[in-house]
C-alpha cells in the first residue's frame, strides 16, 4: 500500500483560519518537501469559508490545487459528524497526476459546461483521466444529467461525486471552493491519473412498492403527471401522506422514485430520485434532473433496515472485487437524507465503522453527506438521490 499517495485529515477547531492552517500544515508534514498535489476540502457551514481556505493556502503555498465544497457533514477515517465546526481534507500526491477545473453558473447550458469541464481536465492532465470527481451546487437549478452527458462526450472514465450541502433543513445556499474563492452556482472537478486502479461501489437501500407507472407529462426538472394524473396526487395516494407533508423534508426522506434505465446488456436497472419539493398549484414533482415522458417509474420506500443492509452488501461486494489488492484511499458521497436525519447518529457511525472495516481499515478516508450523488447506473455515470457511492483507490 502506497502510504504517500493520499492523506486524510479532520478538524473540529472552532477558529476557521486556524483550522485551515492546521489542516494545511498536516498535509505538508505528511507529504514532506514535495507537498501534496491537490487538496480536496469539505467544511460545514458554521465555518467562515473564505478564512478556512485562506488558512490552508497559507500553509500549502500556491502550487497545490485546492477545491471542494460546503457539506452537511464530514467523514474522515474514524471521525464523522454533522454538527459544529467540521473540516475534512484529502491530500493526493506521490506518483499521481492531478488536474482541476471550474465552471460557473452551471444552471445555464449544463451540457456544454460539462463538456468544457472535461476538456479542461484532459488539457491540464495531458492525458485521459482514470477517474473524475465532480462536485456541484444542487440549488442552482443545474441539470445534472445534462452536465454528465456533456462530460461523457469527452471522457469515458468513471465519474463519481456529490452535491455541495448545507445544514439539514430548508434549502438556502451551498458553496463551492476554488483556490481561495468561495462561490455558488458552480461545479468543480478533479481528474486523477497514474499507476493506480479504482473500484466504485453503490448502495441504494430502498424497497420498491411494486406499483409501476409511466411519466406522461414532464417539464424540465419537473414531473407534472404520472399515468395522466398530477404527480403530487399519485405520490400522496401511494405514500398515504397529507397535503401538509409535501413541504416537509422528513417526509421526503422516507420515500423515493425509482426510474427504470436499460443498460447496454439489455438489463433494466433503477436510478433513485428524491423529490426536492412539489408545486402545489400544478401538482408537479420537482427534481434535480429531468425524467423524460414515457419513462417507467415506481415509488420506493426506505427503512433503516434496508439502508443498513444495502451498505453492508456494498461492502461485501467491494471487498470481493478488491480481492488481494490493498486500498490506499476512499472517497465517499453518502446522501445527506440517509445519515443523521434518517438513520440517526448511532446508526450512521455504525454504518461507517462496518464499511471501513470491510473495505479499507488502513486507508485514508474522506466522505461528505451530499445533497445529490453521482455514481454508476447501467454502465454510465448517473445522478442519484438517497444513494451511497464509494470510490476506492488501489494499486494497479
Amino acid at each position: 500500500m502506497r502510504t504517500n499517495q493520499a492523506f486524510s485529515y479532520f478538524s473540529d477547531e472552532l477558529d476557521s483560519l486556524d483550522a485551515g492552517r492546521t489542516a494545511g500544515s498536516a498535509l505538508h508534514n505528511h507529504f514532506g518537501e514535495s507537498g501534496p498535489k491537490v487538496a480536496l476540502v469539505y467544511a460545514t457551514m458554521n465555518h467562515d469559508q473564505p478564512e478556512l481556505l485562506a488558512g490552508m493556502r497559507e500553509k500549502l503555498g500556491n502550487d497545490v490545487l485546492l477545491l471542494g465544497c460546503s457539506v452537511q457533514g464530514v467523514v474522515s477515517n474514524q471521525e464523522l459528524t454533522e454538527d459544529g465546526f467540521a473540516l475534512g481534507v484529502m491530500g493526493f500526491g506521490g506518483d499521481l497526476k492531478c488536474a482541476a477545473a471550474l465552471e460557473r453558473e452551471v444552471q445555464t447550458d449544463s451540457l456544454e459546461k460539462g463538456r468544457r469541464l472535461a476538456q479542461a481536465l484532459k488539457k491540464d492532465l495531458q492525458e485521459h483521466p482514470k477517474v473524475i470527481v465532480l462536485i456541484y451546487d444542487p440549488l442552482s437549478g443545474i441539470d445534472v444529467k445534462a452536465m454528465l452527458d456533456g462530460m461523457r462526450l469527452e471522457v469515458d472514465c468513471p465519474i463519481v461525486g456529490g452535491a455541495a450541502g448545507q445544514p439539514w433543513g430548508i434549502p438556502q445556499q451551498t458553496f463551492q471552493y476554488w483556490d481561495r474563492e468561495v462561490l455558488s452556482h458552480g461545479a468543480v472537478a478533479l481528474a486523477l491519473s497514474g499507476p493506480f486502479a479504482v473500484e466504485v461501489g453503490i448502495s441504494h437501500g430502498t424497497a420498491p412498492t411494486g406499483i409501476a407507472s409511466v411519466v406522461t407529462k414532464a417539464n424540465g426538472n419537473q414531473v407534472v403527471e404520472i399515468d395522466g394524473r398530477p404527480a403530487a396526487d399519485v405520490w400522496r395516494e401511494t405514500t398515504g401522506c397529507g397535503v401538509e407533508d409535501l413541504v416537509h423534508q422528513s417526509h421526503f426522506a422516507a420515500w423515493a422514485l425509482g426510474v427504470e434505465v436499460r443498460g447496454p446488456n439489455g438489463r433494466t436497472e433503477r436510478l433513485i430520485r428524491g423529490a426536492f419539493g412539489f408545486d402545489l398549484a400544478t401538482g408537479a414533482m420537482i427534481l434535480q434532473a429531468p425524467i423524460p415522458e414515457g419513462t417507467r417509474v415506481m415509488l420506493h420506500h426506505r427503512t433503516i433496515e434496508n439502508v443498513l443492509r444495502g451498505s453492508e452488501e456494498m461492502g461485501r461486494e467491494l471487498a470481493h472485487r478488491l480481492a488481494e489488492r490493498q486500498p490506499w484511499a476512499v472517497l465517499g458521497f453518502e446522501c445527506a437524507a440517509r445519515t443523521f436525519p434518517f438513520l440517526g447518529e448511532a446508526n450512521t457511525r455504525e454504518e461507517h465503522a462496518r464499511l471501513r472495516a470491510a473495505i479499507a481499515p488502513q486507508a485514508a478516508w474522506l466522505g461528505m453527506m451530499a445533497w445529490g450523488e453521482i455514481g454508476p447506473c447501467a454502465g454510465s455515470p448517473a445522478f442519484h438521490n438517497y444513494t451511497y457511492p464509494l470510490l476506492v483507490f488501489t494499486d494497479a
